[in-house]
């Protein structure tokens, strides 16, 4: 078995092992109890290409994706209430008598196409995301950091309640990316929101976030801060039950990356040949980037909008990852990369996490 092989089974546990009574197999395979995945995506960490070339392949007929594009669908915002939560991702970043008040007809409406008189029959993957959409870079109307004791709790009441409809455990995947890479191609991503945006402004912005407290230090943290995230998760749910899979395995690795969540999701074997080019359009080469142009206005469904060209700004066409700045970010993040890397025996040393 080679490095990436053994990396990509270590990450992420079957659930169809005899060491997880929880969840009751046939011998045939899958389980014969349903079981609730979500995969909480993190921003420019391939969400897209999972969309649209893996899950859809693996789960059909099994898959919900309420986040992004389907966000603003009346069906998929959940009625007026006092905790401000109108949409999925919303329930994990808000107060959580949320679920106290409203946690079952949430579930249900999010999960009635999959429910039958209310009960769960099979097993289903939500794959949101929106809940690691959080404001890192400073951008107005976005959520703020998460609060650890508040994540764990809105974490253990989503499992409650997904055990009240029928499912017999919840199962996180989430992938991760270099740190550095995922902070340029996430300020790209935002950079329609940023008056100003251009190199200076996101070295600027760069050294603002890695200038904050230290991970751990108070209580909030950002997605990217993977060690404190898993602890946080795992607080909630068995280990077990949390797999993380760096992105960068999906270049070195692709079958044994595709293998490896298929197992964890439980999904048989197919004969469709998945698309193995996950692409970043904004991409212009090696560690470079083009902007997106200026968002002036867009209609309250997004079918409509006006962006102002760059010409009419004066803002940056492009931005680049330089070599200082990126070891300054491995640099901040290499501790709890290390953390990570130690309790999910993945190299990640290897990808330049550290």
């Amino acid at each position: 078995m080679n490095r990436d092989q053994s990396l990509a089974q270590a990450a992420c546990a079957d659930a169809d092992t005899t060491s997880q009574p929880t969840a009751a197999t046939n011998a045939s395979g899958p389980p014969s109890e349903p079981i609730l995945y979500l995969h909480i995506g993190l921003p420019k960490a391939a969400s897209s290409y999972l969309h649209g070339h893996v899950f859809p392949h693996l789960m059909p007929g099994q898959y919900l994706m309420p986040g992004a594009q389907n966000a603003r669908l009346p069906a998929y915002r959940y009625r007026r209430n006092r905790y401000g939560v109108r949409r999925f991702s919303d329930a994990f970043q808000k107060h959580p008598g949320f679920w106290r008040d409203h946690g079952d007809a949430f579930l249900q409406q999010f999960l009635s196409p999959f429910l039958r008189q209310g009960r769960a029959q099979r097993s289903v993957l939500i794959s949101e995301e929106a809940i690691t959409r959080l404001n890192h870079f400073g951008i107005r109307a976005m959520p703020d950091a998460f609060e650890r004791g508040r994540l764990r709790d809105n974490l253990a009441a989503f499992d409650h309640r997904a055990r009240q409809l029928g499912f017999a455990r919840v199962r996180i995947l989430l992938m991760i990316r270099r740190q550095d890479l995922l902070l340029a191609s996430s300020y790209v991503q935002l950079s329609r929101k940023i008056i100003g945006a251009s190199q200076q402004d996101f070295e600027r912005r760069v050294a603002r976030l890695l200038s904050g407290p230290p991970a751990g230090a108070d209580n909030t943290f950002y997605p990217m801060e993977y060690a404190t995230l898993h602890e946080c998760l795992t607080r909630v749910l068995p280990a077990e039950d949390v797999c993380f899979l760096p992105i960068e395995s999906m270049a070195s690795a692709f079958d044994e990356f595709a293998h490896t969540v298929r197992r964890f999701l439980n999904a048989p074997a197919i004969d469709t040949q998945l698309n193995r080019r996950p692409s970043n359009t904004r991409s212009m080469g090696r560690d470079r980037w083009a902007l997106r142009p200026l968002l002036a206005f867009k209609s309250r469904r997004g079918r409509f909008e006006i962006t102002i060209p760059p010409r009419l700004t004066g803002r940056g066409s492009a931005i680049e990852l330089r070599a200082d700045t990126a070891e300054t970010i491995r640099r901040h993040y290499a501790e709890g990369n290390r953390r990570i890397a130690d309790a999910l025996a993945l190299d990640l040393g290897a990808y330049g996490y550290y």
